[in-house]
């Protein structure tokens, strides 16, 4: 057995992942947030950023320290009202068949539950790559 090249042995954390993708829509959900709730009092902008900020730290303490089966509980709620809501749409504002509407639910399903466990894989790896340093 040959040991691995360095070339494979040095991969970099940030290679692209499904995983990003949801860290970028949790980033814009924050951000949406501190708009909304900074819009509400009246306030300016520096507020937002101010107000989306807190909200991602607190998002990432909270993602920091769910328990593997929480998360996992959470995706699958999160997944079933998005498998829900494509086949809803499909089938009844545009009125496009049940089998058509259904295969899309099942491909969005597929794809969100993908993109979650990755999450957690990333989320993992990065924790580990955080102690090792």
């Amino acid at each position: 057995m040959s040991s691995p090249s360095p070339a494979t042995s040095k991969v970099g954390i940030l290679r692209l992942r499904a995983g990003l993708l949801l860290l970028v829509g949790f980033v814009l959900l924050c951000a949406v947030g501190g708009h909304f709730v900074a819009r509400q009092f009246g306030l300016g902008w520096g507020w937002v950023i101010l107000i989306a900020v807190i909200i991602w730290v607190g998002v990432g303490i909270t993602l920091a320290r769910l328990d593997a089966r929480i998360y996992f509980a959470v995706a699958a709620a999160v997944t079933a009202l998005l498998a829900y809501l494509v086949y809803d749409f499909c089938a009844s504002a545009l009125e496009w068949p049940a089998t058509i509407s259904a295969i899309l639910a099942l491909a969005a399903t597929a794809l969100l539950a993908f993109t979650f466990y990755d999450f957690l894989r990333l989320k993992q790896e990065l924790r580990r790559w955080i102690y090792r340093r």
